[in-house]
């Protein structure tokens, strides 16, 4: 060998061609594992797929399926197998060992919502059957079994995974890899990525027993949470058997808590009767709730037990890992098809799973553990009152449900993965990743500003976010009404002051794109480029009209829909905002049509001028694919039939705009004083008036900084 052969080598060891490595590698077959292989393989990439065991495991622990998972399962074609060999449990109660129910929750509450408005109990282990029949049909697919993976190293555009006993210079290569191999993972280990958290001092006992418990209780739930300061419990249906879990103290060991004697004491505790029970199965597990620092090291992403791991109850842990796989795919999916930066999607990847793991799966966990084993009397008094009161309240029965049924945490998460799973060039967080994140926490209202000094305004007063209407700049910059005069070149320098004024997110008013098509992918990189978070387009033909005005017409469905596409290609981080207003020239039959075009298309939000009681919302929300709602609250029109803010946003709202407000009051206050001054000579200001203006402007600081640097420098 000489010399030049050995630079070579390692070029071609630390960078080999893609064609000789496989596209995406996966530890376990779990149901985290075989999610992710198979929405991997129906979207056509080449997947390997590594199992410790020979077979798949038998194992039933988790037996839970939420509706949000559900709706996963659905697109890849494995829901209805799934019913076949599971039972609908649409009620799930909190109840005193006395037999006294706290709180019943009926899921059917969520039937607008969702086409599962149920848990389905079925075992694990049926799931992951039902996919390995599909992939073992999938040419794309390599399924190996007793293959463990005990390590794995990271190139700079792929990675070595090296299996037990295989050759240390022969590892398999691949380009990604989803570590599902649970929470002793040896992927997690081998990057040194640290599981923190603790161990619970309390074990979980879980005993399986074919008694029928609702001969004994009538009413009790196929889900049940049992509260009691002494010994607290869980019962659990399942297709076959019922399920019973009790917390184990560390007084006692394994061999005891599993004695023939003291599983029955515990059931007849729980329910006494005259007969033994038949105890079909039974275990004892420790129960941790930890998290990894990080869910992505490079082209490594973990999921399921590997990146974070809780205590049962509440069923979130199989679900939460349902949704790990189901977001990884799509940001791998996201760089290998649309040329998403690697970085930005792994990163992405862990900020939103991670989150999801600490602030609402294990958050949630924790608490029903926390109230189930509460023994303050005046504490359980409390949570009572609590449980009580949801029943007189559906607003907050549905939430605590959505909450419950992992809706809420999954729609963060794929909802900031819609508006931000794109290039993004900037090294810190863009004005449109801070209104995504804004968005993902609840409604976002913005006040309308038209220059430098009512976005400080809109700022000091408290609002999230300024929007920039065409009709207030044209105002103010032109003297003229919102009938198209403003064009992009005045916009945008409206834009770059108003963004240089304030720190919040900023969102404009883009009206038709300015022209065409081509035009509004101009209008986009301009807007953008001083500083946009979103940019609104509307559906009208030029010359516009403003909205709340008769006689407008629009342009054809398509052509709008090429110029959401150019919007969406040519910004970098910008929100996309699609208005129709089909509703005053078509009708709300046009306005659903154009919304779900534009959808489709790739906007991220969609607003239909009009548009604003609850029924319509409703209806609206439904057609355009999980995409926030945005509602005009002008005094130009009537927003009368809007209903509670509440009620808004779980009907689909999440953007609502004051635009015109502030350039009213201005022209109103400026008015006021010119008659003053001309018929008194005075403007009935003063001093005081002047400084607090001032302070707006952060005049004193600017004197007080420049002081401070010139006294540094001297």
């Amino acid at each position: 060998m000489t010399e030049t052969d050995i630079p070579t080598l390692l070029a071609q060891r630390d960078n080999p061609p893609f064609e000789t490595m496989h596209t995406v590698a996966i530890s376990g077959m779990g149901p985290v594992g075989m999610v992710a292989a198979l929405r991997l393989a129906l979207l056509g990439h080449d997947v390997i797929v590594f199992e410790a065991l020979p077979e798949l495991s038998e194992e039933a622990r988790a037996s839970t399926f939420h509706p949000s998972s559900l709706e996963l399962l659905e697109q890849l074609g494995v829901v209805d197998e799934l019913h076949a060999v599971g039972l609908k449990a649409p009620i799930y109660q909190y109840r005193e060992r006395s037999g006294a129910v706290l709180s019943q929750m009926d899921m059917t509450l969520l039937e607008g919502e969702t086409k599962y408005p149920y848990r389905l109990q079925s075992e694990q282990n049926n799931l992951t059957q039902i996919i390995l029949r599909k992939l073992e049909q999938m040419p794309n697919v390599t399924l190996r079994f007793s293959s463990p993976v005990v390590r794995v190293e990271r190139g700079d555009r792929h990675v070595r995974i090296h299996l037990e006993g295989g050759h240390r210079d022969e590892p398999v290569l691949a380009r990604w890899m989803i570590a599902c191999d649970g929470a002793s993972s040896p992927v997690r280990k081998s990057l040194g990525i640290a599981f923190e958290g603790t161990t619970y001092d309390e074990r979980f006992l879980v005993i399986s027993t074919t008694h029928e418990f609702r001969d004994d209780f009538p009413d009790l739930a196929y889900v049940s949470y049992i509260y009691d300061p002494k010994e607290w419990g869980v019962l659990l249906r399942t297709p076959n058997h019922w399920r019973a879990l009790f917390p184990v103290t560390d007084a006692e060991t394994d061999e005891e808590v599993m004695s023939p004697d003291n599983m029955e004491a515990r059931m007849q505790r729980l329910n006494p009767k005259e007969t033994p029970y038949d105890i079909v199965h039974r275990n004892v597990y420790a129960v941790n709730m930890r998290s990894a620092s990080t869910y992505a090291s490079g082209q490594v992403l973990l999921a399921g037990d590997a990146a974070h791991c809780n205590n049962p109850l509440g069923g979130m842990g199989m679900n939460s890992g349902i949704h790990d796989a189901w977001t990884a795919v799509e940001c791998i999916h996201a760089v290998l098809a649309d040329g998403v930066d690697a970085t930005h999607a792994a990163q992405l990847y862990s900020e939103l799973r991670r989150d999801a793991a600490i602030n609402h799966v294990q958050a949630r966990a924790q608490k029903n553990y926390d109230s189930m084993r509460q023994d303050d009397d005046a504490a359980r008094a409390e949570q009572a009152d609590e449980l009580s009161a949801l029943d007189r309240d559906l607003f907050e029965k549905r939430e605590h449900q959505r909450t419950a049924a992992m809706f809420t945490s999954l729609r963060i998460t794929l909802g900031r993965l819609k508006r931000e799973l794109h290039a993004v060039k900037a090294p810190n967080r863009s004005g449109g990743q801070e209104l995504s994140r804004l968005l993902s926490l609840g409604p976002v209202t913005a006040a309308g500003a038209y220059d430098g000094v009512s976005a400080k305004l809109v700022e000091s007063s408290g609002f999230k976010a300024v929007y920039v209407p065409g009709s207030a700049v044209s105002a103010a910059v032109m003297g003229q009404p919102d009938l198209g005069y403003l064009g992009l070149a005045e916009m945008a320098e409206a834009v770059r002051r108003i963004t240089s004024a304030t720190t919040l997110p900023v969102i404009v008013d883009g009206d038709t794109g300015y022209g065409g098509v081509l035009q509004t992918g101009e209008a986009v990189r301009r807007l953008e480029q001083v500083g946009a978070a979103a940019v609104q387009f509307e559906d009208q033909l030029a010359p516009k009209r403003c909205g709340h005005l008769g006689g407008k017409e629009l342009v054809e469905t398509e052509e709008m829909v090429a110029k959401i596409r150019i919007a969406v290609a040519e910004r970098t981080s910008a929100l996309i905002i699609a208005r129709t207003d089909a509703k005053g020239v078509d009708g709300f039959d046009a306005v659903l049509e154009r919304a779900a075009a534009y959808a489709r298309a790739g906007a991220d939000l969609v607003f239909a001028e009009g548009v604003t009681s609850r029924e319509e919302l409703t209806a609206l929300r439904a057609v355009v694919q999980g995409r926030p709602l945005m509602v005009n609250l002008s005094e130009a029109g009537d927003s009368s039939d809007l209903p509670p803010i509440e009620i808004a946003h779980e009907a689909g709202v999440g953007l609502l705009i004051h635009p015109v407000s502030a350039v009213l009051a201005a022209a109103e206050g400026i008015a006021e004083t010119y008659r003053r001054l001309l018929s008194t000579g005075t403007s009935g200001k003063g001093q005081q008036d002047w400084k607090a203006f001032t302070t707006v402007l952060g005049q004193d600081e600017q004197l007080e900084r420049a002081a401070r640097l010139a006294a540094d420098d001297a």
